[in-house]
């Protein structure tokens, strides 16, 4: 695993991770591969598939966003037990939240009103997977002792 993590180079690569074309990644596994490659933990890179069927807010229900899931599981994978993942993971939603100004990461409520394929939405979540990453890896700085930088 990396000593240091560069926060403006992991939110480059989660927005290029979820651009639109053929290397598209969707909003959860863009956020777990631009984690992934920041830290470079040792568990497979094959993790990303963790994030296949969360997009759209989960399997295109429109539940939870997917950035904030992909967020999640990476939390999980890296800090190994229920007891360290769970408030983390909670704190990631309230920063998730406050970074996004509305109360809830409802895939459908934060794209209401936006054509799926419009730049808009794809401007938002990529925004939505920048803010999901940078926010996972502060909190994985603090509680793995990993150096994050700006």
């Amino acid at each position: 695993m990396r000593d240091t993590v560069s926060l403006s180079a992991l939110e480059e690569a989660a927005k290029r991770n979820n651009r639109p074309g053929p290397d598209h990644l969707n909003c959860s596994e863009s956020v777990i591969a631009a984690l992934w490659d920041a830290f470079e933990p040792d568990f497979p890179r094959s993790v990303v598939a963790a994030g296949a069927g969360m997009g759209a807010g989960l399997g295109g229900s429109g539940c939870i966003c997917g950035a904030l899931a992909g967020g999640v599981t990476f939390l999980g994978l890296m800090l190994e037990t229920k007891e360290r993942a769970k408030p983390a993971s909670g704190e990631l939603h309230d920063a998730f939240c406050a970074g996004i100004g509305r109360r809830t990461p409802c895939c459908r409520i934060l794209t209401r009103g936006m054509e799926w394929t419009s730049d808009e939405r794809v401007c938002q979540c990529q925004n939505n997977c920048a803010l999901a990453a940078t926010e996972a890896a502060k909190i994985l700085g603090r509680e793995l002792g990993v150096t994050i930088e700006p």
